[in-house]
């Protein structure tokens, strides 16, 4: 699904009509896909593999990534009615391709130029697919809480080892923006604190998969670090500290 979504003083902006043809064909997938299966979907708690991959044809795993890392480069606002028109029938869905896009936004904003062109075409595309996890069992509210740690090791590599809870698309997605502690011992906690791209690899499982009373679906799960190596380059921005 191709827009006329702009950068012009990195504002993004689309013209109105193919805004508009836009939303319409939201419209007839939703009509046509999506509100036949939701009941059985949500009330069965299942994966909808083939919606994702309807998504994943529309553009939506690269809404807002950047036309030139092959994303659809949309507005905020037209972002925004896509959730909520999508939302309106069933919000589930939505959080297998926001918190997604929350994870590619870290890397556009902060990734160093190597990063970028890594990771953002494989993401816009849905290739490859993201997550956000922050959250842990002793940290909700408070990140800086958290105890997971990263520290280097000779090879200048990273090992980390904690939990992450309640993370979406944990089961079913391939990597995350993860927050750990390489500095455990700063004050303010907050500037010990960095954002990693943790891909699944050795040492990074999910645990338990949590049951729900609604916003069914999309999985939330637990990741188990125990060990888990990231490569440097994996540090979002290059730079320790600045995670939070």
């Amino acid at each position: 699904m191709a827009t006329a979504a702009t950068i012009e003083n990195q504002i993004r902006t689309i013209d109105p009509d193919e805004e508009r043809a836009f939303m319409d064909a939201i419209d007839r997938w939703l009509e046509r896909e999506v509100i036949p299966v939701i009941k059985h979907h949500d009330h069965n708690d299942l994966w909808p593999a083939e919606l994702v991959a309807q998504m994943s044809e529309m553009g939506l795993f690269g809404a807002t990534i950047g036309q030139e890392y092959g994303g659809l480069g949309l507005p905020a606002t037209t972002y925004a009615k896509i959730v909520m028109r999508i939302s309106s029938y069933w919000m589930a869905i939505t959080g297998i391709f926001n918190s997604h896009l929350i994870m590619a936004a870290a890397v556009e904003r902060f990734g160093t130029v190597q990063q970028k062109s890594k990771w953002l075409p494989r993401l816009a595309t849905g290739e490859i697919r993201g997550g956000l996890a922050l959250t842990e069992p002793n940290a909700g509210t408070d990140l800086q809480a958290i105890r997971t740690v990263a520290r280097k090791d000779e090879n200048g590599d990273y090992i980390l080892n904690g939990t992450k809870t309640w993370i979406s698309n944990a089961l079913n997605g391939h990597c995350f923006a993860l927050l750990a502690k390489t500095d455990p011992a700063a004050d303010p906690r907050y500037k010990g604190m960095s954002l990693f791209i943790a891909d699944k690899r050795d040492g990074l499982s999910t645990g338990k998969k949590f049951d729900k009373l609604g916003y069914k679906a999309i999985d939330s799960a637990e990741l188990v670090m125990e060990d888990y190596r990231v490569p440097a380059d994996q540090l979002i921005g290059g730079v320790e500290g600045k995670g939070f």
